[in-house]
């Protein structure tokens, strides 16, 4: 096979986003067969595709109630021969609601195995038989469509135990049981068919793995024991929010994972590597340590990087300070029986201030008291979570390592040669604060202008900081006119990041939009998620055109082609 290592461009997709004449009101499986052949006359050999996990009642995949199943909402009614149409022929709203196309698909697709039922369950039952993480997916669905969403533990006490839940499933709702296995085998049988159909075209798939999952997910209640259930993971204060983010996910517990080979994480990875030539790995950073709040907790503030030592009373009463009186203060926290962890800004708390300067003096050492030995356990945990990893599969694993990466983070990925992501607008020079140029760039990265958490790049051009410097920057210092629409602006921006020296370039469909006057103008509109904001309120974004009329227009395909063949990426 030829190597993927190589320079390369591509294109990034919400799947649900991109609509076929064929599709069922939003994007699936089958929308992929014509975005390969654009892809393909474009010159771009990775399509990137969010993750397609089954997220429920729910709207993020990153949120999902299975770390293994498809949601059925991605599954092709066409590739089925099943012959129900959108009931418009043009996309009207730029919003779809995955929960009403969800359970209509279901609904045909039941239609489809009641008149066929014998010979499906037989295909289901092969499929339990070589996926057993689907036995334990298909009886938490099941009970969760019984309960209405509701989370595991506060269903009956019978069905808080897997064990008995599953057994209790196939016996008394066998039928019920097969068809979610049969969900799973259409999707299984369609992706994989894909992976197979862009290899012959020379293009690569990139897949997407969430590190986190749902607390009221299938893969928490089968194996409670793997997850930390009184904390959640979240991120600490920066610039972007003063009190940080929770995310309300469990944190992973890893030594646990470890006694057992980490056989949860390798089935899932040899699992995407059927459908997937390349990951994503989500938050990197999370391998190494996570910040871990108190699950109840509102904000991140009281929360610590986990795992963590601490600091032992014994450490306190050394230098004469007794910690419970530094926790009345709110400044430390008892998180296991004798190890305190300091709060994030404790030296700007009221408690802190009010001390004698005798007393600061004695206290603010111990916060800096381990962090050389913590760095050097967090860094050789996450490298041996990395290489294990990359032993399980022959996927190519790319990390998220954006945001606030610690330096010694920054130095083992960089040593372990792990590709990264930059984002044009935050990559800028350490010491001048500019943005920096194209041949300053990692080459062991991947370009992008924009990812599903930020504005799209039109919408950073004309609201977020000033113009006049990107002007400058992106066109002046090149000796290219100053543009005078938002096509010619959007032109020097792909430009810039296909010619960056980075080993891939990657760019958000939406970003490639050249001529799609609304996408341009109202950029605000096209926006597929606004971290911080209400499940619901995101992953329900529709691009304006179908896709078999988006690839007929020749002038968008000539630049983007042009752009790609100049910055030798085809």
């Amino acid at each position: 096979m030829i190597s993927i290592k190589q320079r390369r461009a591509g294109v990034l997709v919400s799947l649900s986003s991109i609509v076929s004449k064929h599709s069922f009101e939003c994007g699936d499986i089958y929308s992929l067969y014509p975005l390969c052949d654009w892809a393909k006359d474009i010159g771009f050999s990775i399509i990137q595709l969010l993750p397609l996990n089954d997220t429920g009642y729910g709207y993020s995949p990153y949120s999902a109630i299975s770390a293994f199943a498809i949601d059925p909402l991605y599954i092709s009614l066409y590739k089925l021969g099943l012959p129900y149409l959108s009931r418009k022929n043009q996309i009207v709203s730029i919003q779809n609601n995955p929960t009403r196309v969800r359970d209509l698909k279901i609904k045909y697709i039941k239609e489809f195995y009641l008149s066929h039922q014998k010979e499906a369950m037989k295909e289901a039952l092969n499929f339990l038989e070589k996926q057993p993480w689907c036995y334990s997916y298909v009886s938490f669905r099941v009970l969760y469509e019984t309960y209405e969403g509701k989370n595991w533990w506060e269903w009956p006490k019978e069905f808080q135990d897997p064990y008995n839940a599953k057994d209790k499933v196939f016996t008394e709702q066998r039928e019920e049981a097969l068809f979610w296995v049969y969900l799973q085998k259409i999707a299984f049988d369609q992706l994989n068919a894909v992976k197979l159909h862009l290899e012959d075209n020379g293009i690569f798939l990139k897949g997407d793995m969430p590190i986190l999952t749902a607390r009221n997910s299938c893969d928490v209640w089968e194996h409670p024991e793997n997850f930390f259930l009184d904390l959640q993971a979240g991120a600490p204060p920066d610039h972007f929010s003063q009190t940080g983010q929770t995310w309300g996910f469990p944190v992973l517990n890893w030594e646990v994972l470890q006694k057992s080979h980490y056989s949860w994480w390798k089935e899932r990875l040899l699992y995407l590597e059927n459908f997937f030539h390349l990951y994503r790995i989500d938050h990197v950073i999370g391998m190494y340590r996570i910040w871990a709040i108190p699950k109840e907790d509102r904000t991140a503030l009281k929360g610590w990087f986990h795992p963590q030592f601490g600091i032992e009373t014994s450490e306190f009463l050394k230098v004469g300070i007794n910690p419970k009186e530094m926790e009345e203060r709110g400044l430390i926290h008892e998180f296991k029986p004798n190890h305190y962890i300091f709060y994030w800004d404790f030296w700007k708390e009221e408690g802190y201030q009010s001390l004698s300067e005798e007393m600061k003096a004695r206290l603010f050492p111990l916060s800096q008291l381990h962090i050389n030995e913590e760095e050097k356990h967090w860094r050789e945990s996450g490298e041996a979570i990395l290489e294990i990893f990359e032993s399980f599969s022959s996927m190519v694993p790319c990390a998220e390592d954006l945001g606030s990466v610690p330096t010694f983070i920054r130095e083992s990925l960089f040593e372990r040669q792990m590709i990264g992501i930059d984002v044009v607008r935050w990559t800028k020079s350490f010491t001048t604060g500019e943005y920096i140029e194209e041949d300053h760039y990692r080459e062991n990265a991947i370009s992008v202008l924009s990812t599903h958490d930020t504005s799209l790049v039109m919408e950073w051009w004309n609201r977020e900081g000033d113009v006049e410097p990107k002007l400058q920057f992106f066109f002046d210092r090149l000796g290219k006119p100053r543009p005078e629409t938002e096509d010619q602006v959007l032109e020097g921006l792909l430009d810039f990041v296909f010619q960056t020296k980075s080993l891939f370039s990657i760019q958000l469909f939406q970003d490639l939009a050249l001529g799609v006057s609304d996408v341009l103008q109202n950029p605000e509109k096209h926006r597929i998620n606004y971290p911080g904001t209400p499940d619901h309120s995101n992953w329900t974004y529709r691009f304006p055109i179908l896709i078999e009329d988006y690839v007929k227009d020749f002038k968008r395909n000539f630049t983007l082609r042009k752009l790609v063949h100049s910055s030798g990426r085809n």
